[in-house]
């Protein structure tokens, strides 16, 4: 069992928190979130296109999802089993400000066809687990369904590396005939004479964070399947061949390791983000050139740095030209990838959608997870400050790295889960302290 809260009034005792590795065995993962966690992954060639809107298995989940998030989000607050999240505010707004900006720029209808996918995958994937998960122990039988999810798409990607071929992406194609323009054929595919892996996941880039997220759940939390997970999801950070998703392992497993050894401070994740803000304005003061010392640090491979900074250089000053609803595109001379979560968001939507995604995750932390200050178990609260490393992870990440797709999906989905596993530990406590008075 994980977290189970006594009548006080029978019998007036704290509530019961089990030891670190207990699980709620009773604790299922509800079918929708099955149903999810069985599609997001799925490769692009598995798509159909409606009146110019590219649908998918997990988007027409999605769909037939939507009245029912709402529906039972109004009823979470009308049973008064609701805890104001600070996500719950900006992941709203940063949707509306993907209809907002292109609509602006392009029209009504530009804007429903193109933006109305990435707000789909992004706010509905945000609610599912933000109130479908509701009771103690299902955040742990998801973790666990997602990592077993996550080895499988490993396996899968090993494929590649075996073969020389994106196998499973190849299957697909030649089954629906759905291609696109880059599919095997950019330039840096081969790295160390063998093919960087990616399974059914858009990119290797992609697929490698994918990897690092399933590493560091089962290496954190203790789900079914554990040393296999760690094993496959390990095997995965080796063979996408990209330095991103290591170093944001690695940053990940830092992060951790620094929690337990200040777990008794309470400041101590405050501390952190003075570090971070300490070393920003020091960057910023101590080189003419801070996004590319910043760049030096984030990447491994230097022409991967001043690649980054090139990125940068081109398409910021289209973004602080536009900045609050996206950059018109034939304005732009730069053709390139642009490979960075939030500045993609800023030239498509405006800054303020870039500011409103990041704020989203930081958000979904919002409300405490440890055993000092929210009442959970100790594997859910576990959970939490691993899910809460994630999205530090995720933030990092976003500046070298351009999210889209399932990795996209999954980060909607691991903000919901960091902001429903805040908010049950609050409604554990209010119940407690409702019995016992």
């Amino acid at each position: 069992m994980d977290t189970f809260l006594v009548d006080a009034r029978r019998n007036p005792q704290p509530a019961i928190i089990p030891g670190p590795n207990a699980i709620n065995e009773k604790a299922r993962v509800p079918l929708a979130m099955k149903l999810v966690l069985l599609s997001w992954f799925l490769p692009e060639g598995m798509s159909f296109f409606i009146a110019g809107m590219r649908l998918n298995v997990i988007r027409v989940i999605f769909l037939v999802l939507t009245p029912v998030v709402f529906a039972r989000f109004a009823n979470k607050i009308s049973s008064r089993r609701y805890r104001f999240v600070l996500s719950d505010l900006f992941v709203p707004l940063s949707a509306f400000w993907m209809f907002l900006g292109p609509a602006v720029i392009y029209g009504i209808g530009d804007s429903l066809a193109h933006s109305g996918p990435v707000v789909l995958e992004y706010l509905i994937a945000y609610m599912a687990t933000r109130v479908l998960l509701e009771e103690n122990g299902q955040s742990l039988a998801f973790i666990s369904m997602l990592c077993a999810v996550i080895s499988g798409i490993c396996l899968d990607a090993f494929m590649d590396t075996l073969t020389g071929h994106y196998f499973t992406r190849d299957v697909v194609t030649a089954i629906t005939g759905f291609q696109k323009e880059w599919n095997g054929g950019w330039e840096d595919a081969f790295r160390f004479g063998l093919l960087r892996a990616a399974g059914p996941i858009e990119h290797p880039i992609l697929f490698g964070i994918i990897a690092g997220i399933g590493l560091l759940y089962s290496s954190y939390v203790r789900i079914r399947w554990r040393p296999f997970c760690i094993a496959a999801c390990g095997l995965g950070i080796i063979i996408c061949f990209s330095s991103a998703p290591e170093q944001s392992v690695l940053m990940g497993f830092g992060l951790l390791v620094y929690g337990r050894v200040m777990a008794g401070l309470r400041v101590k994740w405050l501390l952190i983000i003075g570090a971070i803000a300490a070393f920003a304005l020091t960057l910023f003061m101590a080189s003419n050139r801070p996004f590319g010392a910043l760049f030096d640090v984030a990447t491994i491979d230097p022409s991967t740095a001043y690649y980054r900074l090139y990125v940068w250089n081109s398409v910021g000053p289209y973004v602080l030209a536009s900045p609050w609803f996206g950059v018109y595109a034939p304005d732009v001379e730069y053709q390139g990838s642009v490979d960075s979560l939030w500045l993609v968001l800023a030239a498509s939507y405006g800054i303020p959608c870039s500011a409103m995604v990041g704020l989203s995750m930081i958000g979904a932390c919002s409300l405490p997870t440890d055993l000092g200050r929210a009442l959970l178990g100790p594997a859910e609260s576990r959970a939490g400050t691993v899910s809460g490393v994630i999205m530090a992870v995720i933030i990092f990440a976003g500046f070298t790295v351009h999210f889209w797709g399932s990795l996209w999906i999954l980060v909607g989905l691991l903000t919901g889960l960091r902001a429903h596993l805040g908010e049950l530990g609050a409604l554990n406590r209010r119940e407690l302290a409702a019995a016992a008075g």
